[in-house]
């Protein structure tokens, strides 16, 4: 995705702006690492590999096809195999704090792996 011409035009900074508070709040309470524009495509990572048991980490993503979504998804390793679940997805006409709330259950979630 990254190099694309909504890339070029900005438009990926425009996506995150509203959520992005909300993101570094929860980052920062947890004391996670929160990678902006992760692999430089459309994608904000909290890595939670320095709390959790496993390898693991959440994605904020967003895509221009449904540009008022903003799927919520953990990953992680399980021995060596990547896990992904989808834990819901949150859109723009929605408070902030009902992102923050999705994010501190995928952290909780990545707790019990």
């Amino acid at each position: 995705m990254a190099g694309t011409s909504w890339d070029k035009l900005g438009q990926m900074d425009q996506a995150f702006e509203l959520v992005a508070p909300a993101l570094r709040r929860v980052a920062a309470a947890q004391g996670l690492r929160l990678h902006e524009f992760f692999r430089d495509d459309p994608v904000w990572r909290m890595d939670l590999t320095p709390r959790a048991k496993a390898d693991a980490a959440v994605d904020v993503s967003w895509s221009e096809a449904r540009p008022e979504e903003y799927p919520v998804t953990l990953i992680w390793w399980d021995d060596d195999q990547l896990r992904r679940e989808e834990l819901g997805t949150f859109t723009r006409d929605r408070s902030l704090d009902e992102l923050e709330a999705l994010l501190e259950a995928a952290v909780a979630r990545a707790d019990r792996l």
